[in-house]
């Protein structure tokens, strides 16, 4: 594993970069601009950045390209999860022709509460999280949770944590006997026992604290993993990614990167070798923008010496 790694904007800023979903088939990177309700692909080999802004939505949280459908996404907004084919046409011509396919819309009783952090599992099941977010911006305590979405002759949405405050990052061990789960509030990543084949959740455990690094500022985000079972978490507010090793807890390395608000990580590039971070621009004032000219970009952070895994794509859904 290599000290020495280097980083790059890839991009140019966004308000609140989100979501980073690596199509390894197509290298392309897929992400958000959450309140802006905007959703992004950048093109490895054509370094061509195009996006799209979401219509009757206030927020996005994630974008995951549907598995063998070309240009079929699946989009989780505000409480809205559809299927929506990516606009090659100009927006009126789209908008005309196009209409999003709903496939559910979650917590309904529960205005406030919008998506956060989203991944699917080996199974091709959407894991979504959900929180409460006041007028404000900021986030009241315990007013998500995290569901399990499966689609098999219709929708089935299973809650499968309850009172969570910002659900967050998402990782599966390659084994996928192991899953690990942020919620930011706590500052901790806690990890559960993992049934393959029914998605169950048991068993958890604390595996790393940041109350026990004083060191380590503000709150755990988005997560990966990489190819050694090792987690890579972003820390909004702390200026790093942190690479912790969820068998012995141990903080492995501290990723250092000029920007304030780190939001998530995936790995990509050609060899998976690459750990794209997006972030946030939006708690910035003048000042603070002019000392940080990276914030709300994506970076590359690169010769790391390790490599991540395929993302997982979802199943069995299609645009009618």
């Amino acid at each position: 594993m290599s000290n020495s790694y280097s980083i790059k904007p890839i991009t140019e800023a966004v308000q609140h970069g989100e979501g980073p979903h690596w199509d390894h088939g197509n290298q392309i990177l897929y992400f958000v601009d959450t309140f802006k309700a905007t959703i992004y692909r950048w093109n490895f080999c054509s370094d061509h950045l195009s996006s799209y802004k979401l219509e009757n939505h206030n927020s996005v949280a994630i974008v995951i390209p549907i598995k063998d459908k070309e240009d079929e996404l699946l989009v989780a907004s505000d409480r809205d999860v559809f299927v929506l084919k990516w606009p090659n046409k100009t927006k009126n011509d789209y908008s005309k022709t196009h209409t999003p396919l709903t496939l559910a819309k979650l917590e309904r009783e529960k205005p406030k509460n919008q998506f956060n952090d989203g991944k699917v599992d080996s199974k091709g099941r959407l894991w979504l999280g959900t929180l409460t977010r006041n007028e404000d911006l900021s986030v009241s305590s315990n007013g998500g949770s995290l569901y399990m979405l499966a689609y098999e002759d219709g929708m089935k949405e299973i809650e499968r944590i309850s009172n969570t405050s910002i659900s967050n990052g998402l990782a599966w061990s390659q084994d996928n006997k192991r899953f690990y789960h942020i919620d930011s509030s706590t500052r901790m990543v806690v990890g559960y026992d993992y049934h393959e084949e029914s998605g169950e959740i048991s068993n958890k455990k604390i595996i790393f604290d940041l109350k026990d690094h004083p060191n380590l500022e503000d709150i755990p985000d988005g997560m990966t993993i990489d190819e050694n079972d090792h987690l890579w978490i972003a820390l909004f507010g702390g200026h790093s990614v942190i690479n912790v090793d969820p068998a012995s807890g141990e903080l492995m390395r501290v990723i250092e990167v000029p920007v304030t608000y780190v939001t998530s990580v995936c790995f990509g590039g050609p060899d998976l070798d690459i750990l794209y971070a997006t972030t946030s621009r939006l708690h910035l004032d003048r000042e603070g923008l002019e000392k940080e000219p990276m914030a709300g970009r994506i970076l590359a952070i690169e010769h790391l010496g390790v490599k991540g895994l395929p993302s997982r794509e979802p199943a069995l859904l299609t645009c009618q």
